[in-house]
């Protein structure tokens, strides 16, 4: 869960080519006014604000509602840390938003007709699941899923209630386009025939061990674990922290990963994957045993690492902890880009040979977002489908998940998509799911 940084002048340079190269096309203010005016009377819900009084950091909830607080009606939020809670209501709804710890209130209100979805990942299939059921459409932060057939059942959800769900993964829409100009590169051959992509997620965290300690009064901790494992409070297992540990995240394979790996797949246009070969090393501070932590007190996700996907169609996909961004390799150059960076042969050449405002349009499926908030709400007042689908987003996770997986039982996994299971590895396809804890299931 990212914040959204101000812009740097590094990316304000890299935004500014890709301007020069294509012409630039940021929606005009007289759209975003027409779409704020059809969004007046849209009234969200915000779940999981977050705030870190100690580092004042804001956590991604809160940067979502100060995006959705100008374009629509913030009325109510939702947090078990009650500092965060209430901060996020002054400083950004100025305490007009009503609150509460408990998010099944605010999804018994009719009134509210969408909730955006920010808590910590092993929350985010269940509130999504329970907010769809309850009739409102849903903006779910990245990753939408903790292990593969949260994602499968999550899928079926979103069909029987025909609710919007949209997935937070803003590369899609945001960062002037960059990165749809490359799924596009991909599609027109303006690589050439595509031969490997090398992704890199920067390296994890190293820590611990760490104390037991009472949690504080602010912290209802019972249900900030939810779905999760019961445990005693360590502080370094909650808050910003959290994605560290295998029992709440995937570490930078399902945070940056969710990003650049949805990127690569996007701009192959593949999806269903039905088959994938995935090979990994990490290295952990902690042992596992059977796919499982054996110490409950270290960071158990890995520090380092390297993970190898042959795919169906022939490219080989390599994850690793090298420096942030995707490198493509095709038989006509290389081309890399990131947050602040786009580069290679096949981008110069798009100077005389320019990708069209109509191509780019035709992979949105229709205008240009102004940002992926201002797309969501287009999306829940005219029910188009989102750019960022969970379906896509499923095919996605299934890499990030199994790269996770192949590291911790540390052998190499073949997916078939067809079954949803692993090939000759009853074990392995056992760990695709985890048990909730009762009363938490995506069925409770």
């Amino acid at each position: 869960m990212h914040e959204l940084k101000n812009v740097s002048r590094r990316t304000f340079l890299a935004s500014s080519l890709a301007a020069g190269v294509w012409g630039g096309l940021p929606a005009s203010q007289s759209s975003a006014s027409l779409l704020r005016s059809a969004n007046e009377q849209l009234r969200i819900g915000v779940i999981g604000v977050g705030w870190r009084p100690d580092i004042k950091r804001q956590g991604r909830g809160m940067a979502l509602a100060k995006q959705a607080v100008s374009l629509c009606d913030v009325v109510m939020l939702c947090d078990v840390d009650q500092v965060a809670l209430q901060h996020t209501n002054q400083t950004v709804c100025q305490g007009k938003a009503e609150t509460t710890g408990d998010y099944h209130e605010m999804l018994d209100r009719p009134d509210i007709d969408a909730v955006l979805i920010a808590s910590p990942d092993h929350w985010h299939t269940k509130m999504a699941a329970d907010a769809m059921r309850a009739g409102k459409a849903v903006y779910c932060e990245k990753p939408a899923t903790h292990h593969v057939t949260e994602g499968t059942r999550l899928l079926e959800i979103e069909k029987e209630t025909g609710k919007t769900l949209l997935v937070g993964t803003q590369q899609r829409t945001e960062y002037q386009q960059m990165f749809a100009r490359v799924a596009l590169m991909m599609r027109q051959g303006r690589l050439g025939e595509l031969q490997s992509i090398e992704i890199g997620l920067d390296p994890g965290n190293t820590g611990g061990p760490f104390p037991v300690t009472e949690p504080p009064p602010e912290l209802d901790y019972e249900s900030w674990l939810g779905p999760a494992p019961k445990t005693p409070y360590i502080k370094e297992r909650t808050h910003w922290t959290f994605r560290w540990w295998h029992e709440y995240a995937g570490g930078k394979m399902s945070d940056w990963g969710a990003h650049h790996v949805d990127i690569a797949l996007w701009g192959m246009n593949l999806n269903p994957l039905n088959k994938m070969t995935v090979r990994g090393t990490g290295q952990f501070q902690t042992e596992y045993q059977d796919g499982l932590p054996l110490q409950s007190d270290l960071y158990n996700m890995p520090s380092t690492f390297e993970v190898h996907c042959e795919l169906e169609n022939g490219v080989s996909l390599v994850l690793n902890s090298g420096r942030n961004g995707i490198t493509l390799n095709g038989s006509e150059g290389r081309v890399f880009v990131n947050r602040g960076k786009l580069e290679g042969e096949p981008v110069d050449r798009l100077k005389d040979d320019p990708i069209s405002r109509n191509a780019i349009q035709e992979l949105y499926g229709g205008e240009i977002p102004a940002s992926h908030m201002h797309h969501f709400l287009d999306c829940v007042r005219t029910g188009r489908k989102p750019i960022s689908d969970l379906q896509s987003h499923q095919q996605t996770m299934v890499v990030c998940h199994l790269a996770n997986l192949s590291m911790r039982l540390k052998r190499p996994l073949q997916w078939d998509g067809h079954s949803q299971t692993i090939v000759n590895d009853d074990q392995a396809t056992l760990l695709l799911s985890r048990k909730a804890r009762p009363g938490y299931g995506l069925d409770d």
